[in-house]
Parts: C-alpha cells; sequence; structure tokens
C-alpha cells in the first residue's frame, strides 16, 4: 500500500496509544530498531498508571507512536518510531510538536530522553525541537553496544533552569 499522495498526509489524529494499536506498534518497532521492544514491553507501558503513551494515525494506519511516563512535573519519552513509509517527510516532526503541545496541559516542565550516539536523524530532530545533550550513559545499548546520549528540553523556564538547579543537585 503506498502513502504518496499529499491528501493522505495531510489528515493525522493523535490517539492515546491502546490494545488494538499494538500489533501495528510492534511491526514498527521491529522495523526501526536493533534491539525492539517485545509485544510485552509495550503491554506493561500502556498499562502503567503513569503512562503517556500516543499514536499518531493516518486514517486508521498507525504511522507514529511514542511511549513515555510522566514523574512529578516530567515526562520521559521512552520510545519512539515513524512508520518506514513516512520517514524523511516531516512526519516524526509534527508528531513530536503534537506530543510536547499537550505536554503543559499535564503541568510537565521538562521532557527527556536517551538516544543511541549514532542515531543521527533522530539526534538531529531532537535539537531542531530544542532538545539539549546533558549527559552520556556509557554502554547504555546492548544490541548492539553503544552509548546513549541523555537529552533535555525544558518547556517552561530556560534550559539553564534544570541543569543549573535540580539537574546539579545530583552532583
Amino acid at each position: 500500500m503506498r502513502f504518496e499522495s499529499r491528501q493522505a498526509i495531510s489528515e493525522f489524529r493523535l490517539l492515546g496509544m491502546g490494545a488494538g494499536h499494538l500489533d501495528a506498534v510492534v511491526a514498527i518497532e521491529r522495523d526501526g530498531f536493533a534491539d525492539p521492544w517485545r509485544r510485552k514491553d509495550f503491554e506493561d507501558a500502556i498499562g502503567r498508571r503513569n503512562s503517556y503513551s500516543l499514536v499518531y494515525l493516518n486514517g486508521s494506519r498507525v504511522v507514529a507512536y511514542a511511549v513515555g511516563f510522566l514523574e512529578s512535573n516530567e515526562y520521559h519519552l521512552a520510545n519512539l518510531a515513524v512508520h518506514p513509509a513516512f520517514r524523511r517527510r516531516g512526519i516524526g516532526r509534527r508528531f513530536l510538536e503534537a506530543v510536547l503541545k499537550g505536554l503543559p496541559v499535564r503541568n510537565v516542565d521538562v521532557v527527556t530522553l536517551e538516544v543511541r550516539v549514532s542515531n543521527l536523524t533522530a539526534i538531529g530532530l531532537y535539537r531542531k525541537l530544542g532538545f539539549r545533550t546533558v549527559a552520556i550513559r556509557q554502554g547504555y545499548y546492548k544490541s548492539p553496544a553503544e552509548d546513549a546520549l541523555v537529552l533535555l528540553k525544558a518547556l517552561h523556564g530556560r534550559f539553564t533552569d534544570w541543569v543549573n538547579g535540580p539537574l546539579a543537585a545530583l552532583r
């Protein structure tokens, strides 16, 4: 099935991820990651009380998903992927912007995530949206072994409010 028409890519909906989305989510996950989450990982994630996990639909087809968790005033984005037919077309950016737009309603002030140091496409997207590197987790990924960048985006205040304030206190 092709997804080339401009009309088709203009009709998107953001919904909470549910069990009915998992077949499509798992298929996208397997295509996009060397060490993919299992279906049970997604089931556990969306079943958590603090889950804020979403899908982006084009018609009824899942074209992107995000799995994340709300803790106090932080949203930790644990997993995000875009269907291969929609990559490099601005869909990931539109989707992530929509996810981020809904967070202040949930009293979120800061967003964090980890990303493979070799995933230059994702790093570029995150940086365009205002994420900044705050740390490197050595050996974070196991298959294949690789470090992760820890990125942070302040939704309220300045980046330095978070890096020099609460994060600095952890040292």
